[in-house]
């Protein structure tokens, strides 16, 4: 990111005091003056977001916080200001995932205020509440493109309701797989204590504790395709490797929780992927090698059956 020169850290220091004044339209005419120079510091967009919050434009901060929810969440010092915009905003789930990362010291106070906040929720919105909660719960009956849509819409459930029909959701034979990863990622980033039926990419019921669920990037089969496809297209040819990224997120979103049953050779997974992407596919010589491209077939004949290819 671009330093901040010595003026505009003045002016940065001038809109904070208009925050705490309580000049929040000022704060934002100085804020957007400096994003338009540095559109990417974190301290600007949550200044940003907090007066736009005061202001009482709650969707406009939302958006500064999902633009930034890594930060956001991952930071302490913007973490409460986030909670605050997404209880606004009645973004739950999303307020349950910054929970799970605020000091020890604080979440009590915090857990509370977004238990009071769904229970104020269910009083006022019961019937609308009922209403989407059945929707997230039948996602297979839905198109690609609804069910995209209801994934995230359904973050605005409160925690039991999300849970009820997230375990609908997982357990349907007719659901689609990348919609199930979604929900599974999304209860582990809560950090939801429970166990759930799969009906995964096999067919088959699988019991899932969701306390043993890890984040793409700690699951070590995965991890090691991706290192094998950019060291071998980094530097010769970014928009190849760009492609099979993006193919290998793909492949992550039915594959998930189950990489190491998959992925049981990298390297040839990663040859196979590259193989079929442009050029001819990869004929298998073992066993194991075999069934890693009967699972590639598979997620292709799951894309061809949801219409994405």
């Amino acid at each position: 990111m671009t330093e901040m020169t010595k003026n505009d850290r003045v002016i940065l220091l001038s809109a904070q005091e208009d925050l705490r004044d309580g000049r929040y339209n000022q704060v934002v005419n100085k804020a957007e003056h400096l994003l338009g120079k540095y559109p990417q510091s974190v301290e600007l967009n949550d200044l940003y977001a907090n007066a736009l919050y005061h202001l009482k434009r709650y969707a406009d901060a939302g958006q500064v916080v999902a633009d930034f929810a890594e930060d956001f969440i991952a930071q302490p010092r913007y973490q409460g200001h986030a909670m605050e915009i997404l209880l606004a905003n009645n973004l739950f789930m999303s307020a349950r995932e910054v929970l799970a990362q605020v000091p020890t010291s604080q979440k009590g106070e915090w857990k509370q205020r977004i238990v009071t906040a769904e229970n104020d929720y269910r009083q006022q919105h019961s019937t609308e509440l009922a209403a989407k909660s059945r929707k997230f719960a039948y996602l297979g009956a839905l198109s690609v493109t609804e069910q995209v849509h209801e994934v995230q819409a359904a973050l605005h459930l409160p925690l039991n309701e999300y849970l009820s029909a997230a375990k609908t959701l997982l357990n349907d034979p007719y659901g689609w797989q990348v919609s199930k990863t979604q929900v599974l990622l999304q209860l582990m980033k809560a950090q939801v204590s429970e166990n759930v039926d799969l009906i995964w990419l096999d067919g088959k019921t699988h019991t899932i504790s969701l306390d043993e669920l890890k984040p793409l990037e700690k699951i070590d089969a995965f991890v090691r395709v991706l290192q094998i496809v950019e060291q071998q297209f980094a530097a010769k040819d970014p928009i190849k490797l760009d492609l099979l990224e993006r193919e290998l997120f793909t492949q992550s979103n039915y594959i998930y929780p189950y990489f190491d049953d998959v992925i049981t050779g990298p390297n040839f997974w990663a040859q196979a992927i590259i193989a079929q992407s442009f050029g001819e596919p990869l004929p298998a010589k073992t066993q194991q090698q075999q069934r890693m491209l009967s699972w590639i077939n598979r997620i292709h004949d799951q894309e061809i059956k949801i219409g994405l290819i």
